[in-house]
């Protein structure tokens, strides 16, 4: 035997005894992973039919005064119903014993009366034969959502297909005594009035952990290297932050902003985010997670711009992922990329991503998914950007419908993801890839977690059959109603908006092209195609959303923002003369007609934020020329082909490049600087940026400080003497208003004292005439009052009014005229304004606000000299106002329902009526909107909340103005005066577990 002296190699000794534990380490490791994960996946999908504490509430009528009263119920059918009606009180009844409804309406409810001694039902509209009086004639009526059932006595008959009647009222003409003796109990639907039971909080805390352990197991071997950028770039993003911190101040608001922000402020009443105005109150589960982030941001403040900095927040975020994430890795253009990364975000953000809505959330979601996507690809460890892309595309789907685009990005790249997830490892890929397909739905499922934490899967599919019902609920084939209302005149069709979408699609058909001719391979940029999905998936899921509104665009601020820097760096780097030809000749008309259509349409911003806005009502002149963007292009081509002479570069692609940029750079130049000039213009007087600006110390209540009201004060009295009328006659009354000061059973009443009316439309308007009323008694006027006098009519073209004072120094006459409207119908290049546009018949109050020292008579004095439809010309005599703060009229008349388009600018009003448990509070005072009460909130064919209120009351307007800004046209101030008393019923409540599938069925729309 032979010794040998060679050293004996380590391995060979000890390498296979400690493999088998590493091995077994790693295997341990993995099973670990792969049961963490699944228990939590398990978990997360359990969330949806876990059971849940659902609260059940009660309405019964009558109280202790056994009086009518308004009964307000969301929806408006209970989902159980009984009344009761003693024998002895239906025998000695005559008229209406019981109601559910106010008198003449046509909705389904409930009629029980007794006429010449003989019942009559009506239930929904049928009319329910009842037999004679005689023996026990006690009547009952027990109803659901599918069947009622009426008895009398011994004698019963059940009505298929009836179900429980609309409640609006519990009324009656009996005497509050034998009021005293029905019995009436409705039980509300409770779809959302649910709360976690220890077992659903348990599997929530389980869902959330394990997502985290799942999330950290991911990120393992994950090392993200933090970079310090150079001084310029950084000067960038210090100019980006003070452009977005400016806008939060300027900017505009939305016509969501004020409906987002009650549904939110509803939460305490209600446990739930309802809808509030409309969809009964209906949830607006599951899509709720933006919601809650505002939710208790508003515990702090309601300060519009304190309700407007998370959208600023995100926005930021959004800008360093496009700039860092996508942009900076893709095109390695230094500081050129950062520059048009910053233009085209600027461009695409600003129009739509301030405000309380979730497009800011959607588009900070989408471009943080695209980045971990692309880092995933180039990164060793790509696990970890998976996870966190695995996180977002959860969340964003969590957040609006519109969110959906991130799980089509996911399915559409899902064979690129999984050859990522497919990579080798210390395991076989059987054994890997499934548990790193477990781990990453994991933390995915944080998006079940923050749908469904609050919510059932019950109430998920009740909310949404709501929605479809009352609509829009529109298909993807109507996805064109989206485009034409972008392409309409008003603030969804702003040039701004017009612009972001435009370009976006004009970068979407250039890239698609370079992809198809495989430029971006010959350009070093092979991942524009996940860049260019991503855009392609937020489209798609605009197509998928059932409500087809402009506000949704702002979803593609972020990877659309970066899809048009990236283009343009693409298409400068292409080299291949033909290609270059090509895109440079289609991508110059495509770019051209973009902008030059984009800039047709108004620089017009929603309600107030349209208050002095340059280019409100004409096109952004002279940008609307496609012919200039054209020519720019030809010059920016021929200087490029100048510049690159001999170098063999061909400069075709520069024509497009440049009016891409230069659009987006026109478009964010306006915005900025008509929102800058818009608040100059008006000066201390109101505008949201003055609003946004005072909030920052605490030192507004928005609108509300800057509205008056002019309450009737008295009339005058007129003189001896006789009114010279020649073509007027004596007319109507002017609208009825409250005097704020009587009541009667607590509610408003109308003035007394209506001042008379001349009328020049006795025989039409094709009369003509004059008028010199007799002279009324002056009184002086104290510190707070004005003369006025209502008006109809046009006082102007042709017409004239005016007032005369007796004054020691002589008569000294005002001529009165309706300031010059701020808000213009569009003027269309081609075809103008509309003829007659203005219209001058509702009734208005003018005010005569410099009273001549010492006047102690006044008479009016008008002049009807036109003949056209509207030259005609009906005025009152003049009377004494107040002028008395807006805060004041509400406080006394709360609770205060302001409408949806106003509410985010009263954020000192808390007196509001709240909605919850099926039922909803009787407004006192309405603030409607320049269009009047006609709201979405009143009206039942959109399930209204408050659709009782136009059936149950009478609206009196207080007259009121904007101080300082005479032809702006802000809102209304409708006091509300019911003929019965107010929400006189009691509530109750009682608690009981129900599954996640469990619960009150679906609310039966139609009768069966």
């Amino acid at each position: 035997m032979k010794l040998s002296n060679e050293p004996v190699p380590l391995d060979s000794v000890v390498g296979p005894a400690p493999e088998r534990p590493v091995r077994t380490a790693v295997w341990l490791a993995h099973a670990v992973a792969l049961v963490v994960g699944a228990f939590g996946l398990v978990c997360a999908l359990a969330l949806p039919f876990a059971p849940v504490w659902s609260e059940r509430t009660e309405v019964r009528w009558p109280t202790a005064e056994a009086e009518a009263t308004t009964a307000f119920l969301a929806p408006y059918r209970p989902a159980e119903f009984a009344a009761t009606v003693p024998c002895r009180t239906v025998r000695e009844a005559a008229g209406t014993v019981f109601t559910t409804l106010p008198p003449g309406s046509d909705r389904e409810g409930m009629v029980l009366a007794v006429r010449g001694g003989k019942p009559e039902l009506l239930l929904g509209q049928r009319s329910v034969p009842l037999p004679a009086l005689s023996g026990d004639c006690t009547l009952t009526v027990h109803a659901d959502s599918t069947r009622s059932v009426v008895a009398v006595g011994g004698w019963s008959t059940e009505l298929q297909g009836i179900a429980a009647p609309e409640i609006f009222t519990f009324g009656t003409d009996l005497p509050p005594a034998q009021a005293a003796t029905l019995s009436v109990t409705a039980r509300t639907f409770s779809w959302f009035d649910t709360a976690p039971t220890e077992l659903k909080q348990t599997l929530i805390t389980c869902a959330l952990v394990c997502a985290v352990l799942s999330a950290l197991v991911l990120l393992a071997r994950t090392r993200p290297r933090i970079r310090f950028n150079s001084p310029l770039l950084m000067a960038i993003d210090a100019a980006m932050l003070a452009i977005l911190a400016l806008w939060l101040v300027i900017g505009p608001i939305s016509d969501d902003d004020g409906f987002a922000m009650l549904t939110v402020r509803n939460y305490e009443p209600s446990g739930d985010i309802g809808n509030y105005y409309r969809w009964f109150n209906a949830s607006e589960t599951p899509f709720t997670l933006v919601q809650h982030l505002m939710r208790w941001v508003s515990d702090y403040s309601l300060a519009p711009v304190w309700l407007r900095f998370p959208s600023i927040v995100a926005g930021l975020l959004t800008w360093v992922v496009v700039s860092r994430g996508i942009v900076g890795p893709m095109c390695r253009a230094g500081l050129k990329g950062h520059a048009l990364a910053a233009v085209f975000f600027l461009a695409c953000w600003l129009p739509f991503g301030l405000g309380v809505r979730p497009e800011a959330f959607v588009s900070l979601g989408m471009a943080v998914l695209v980045a971990c996507l692309l880092k995933a690809d180039r990164s060793d460890a790509p696990l970890g950007w998976l996870g966190l892309a695995a996180i977002t595309a959860g969340l964003t789907a969590a957040v609006t419908p519109t969110g959906v685009a991130a799980l089509i990005v996911v399915v559409a790249f899902a064979p690129r993801i999984l050859r990522v997830i497919a990579r080798p490892g210390p395991l076989p890929r059987w054994a890997a890839v499934p548990t790193r397909l477990v781990l990453l739905g994991c933390a995915a499922s944080v998006g079940l977690v923050a749908m469904f934490a609050d919510s059932t899967w019950n109430g998920v599919l009740q909310a949404t059959a709501i929605h479809h019902e009352f609509g829009p609920s529109l298909g993807w084939y109507q996805e064109i109603d989206r485009y034409a209302a972008l392409l309409g005149t008003g603030s969804w069709g702003a040039a701004g908006k017009r612009l972001a979408v435009f370009l976006v699609l004009t970068a979407v058909l250039l890239a698609g092209g370079c992809v198809l001719r495989r430029v971006h391979r010959w350009t070093r940029m092979s991942e524009v195609e996940l860049l260019l999905g991503a855009v392609a998936a937020v489209l798609a899921g605009l197509w998928l959303t059932p409500s087809k509104w402009t506000h949704h665009f702002g979803s593609l601020a972020g990877v659309g923002s970066a899809l048009l820097a990236v283009t343009v760096v693409m298409l400068w780097r292409v080299r291949v003369p033909r290609e270059a030809r090509m895109l440079g000749i289609f991508g110059l008309l495509a770019a051209s007609v973009a902008a030059g259509l984009a800039f047709m349409g108004p620089n017009a911003w929603y309600l107030y934020s349209d208050i002095a806005m340059p280019w409100s009502d004409t096109p952004v002149r002279p940008l609307d020329e496609p012919l200039l963007w054209l020519a720019f292009g030809v010059v920016a081509g021929c200087v490029g082909f100048a510049a690159l002479h001999g170098s063999g570069r061909p400069a075709w692609t520069a024509m497009p490049s440049s009016v891409l940029v230069l659009a987006a750079l026109a478009s964010t130049l306006v915005l900025l600087t008509s929102f800058v000039a818009a608040p100059r213009v008006m000066g201390d007087r109101f505008s949201v940026a003055q609003v946004n600006r005072q909030s920052l110390t605490a030192t507004s209540c928005g609108i509300e400080d800057e509205v008056e009201t002019l309450p009737f004060a008295s009339a005058l009295r007129p003189l001896p003497g006789v009114t010279a009328a020649e073509g007027f006659a004596p007319g109507g009354p002017p609208p009825p208003e409250p005097e704020l000061d009587r009541k009667k059973n607590g509610e408003v009443q109308p003035v007394e004292e209506v001042p008379a009316v001349w009328d020049s439309r006795e025989r039409g308007p094709q009369t003509v005439g004059s008028l010199a009323t007799t002279w009324f008694e002056l009184p002086p006027l104290g510190a707070g009052q004005v003369l006025s006098l209502w008006v109809s009519g046009r006082p102007e073209q042709g017409n004239s009014l005016a007032v005369e004072f007796a004054t020691p120094g002589g008569a000294v006459r005002r001529e009165l005229r309706d300031p010059p409207p701020t808000e213009l119908p569009f003027d269309d290049p081609r075809h103008g304004r509309p003829v007659d546009w203005r219209d001058f018949r509702p009734w208005r109050v003018m005010t005569v606000d410099d009273v001549p020292p010492g006047a102690s008579r006044v008479r009016v004095l008008a002049e009807d000299a036109t003949a056209d439809e509207q030259g005609w010309l009906a005025v009152s005599a003049p009377v004494v106002r107040n002028v008395v703060p807006l805060r004041e009229v509400l406080d006394e008349q709360e609770p205060a329902l302001i409408d949806w388009p106003m509410g985010l600018l009263f954020p000192c009003r808390t007196g509001y009526p709240r909605v919850g448990g099926g039922s909803a509070d009787s407004p006192g005072v309405l603030v409607a909107p320049p269009g009047g009460e006609g709201s979405m909130a009143y009206d039942p064919e959109v399930g209204g909340v408050f659709a009782g209120v136009p059936m149950l009351s009478w609206r009196l307007e207080t007259p009121s103005r904007l101080r300082g800004a005479p032809g702006v046209s802000w809102g209304h101030v409708y006091s509300v005066s019911y003929d019965v008393r107010r929400d006189l019923y009691e509530r109750g409540s009682r608690r009981g577990v129900i599954g996640g599938a469990g619960g009150d069925g679906g609310y039966p729309f139609e009768e069966h």
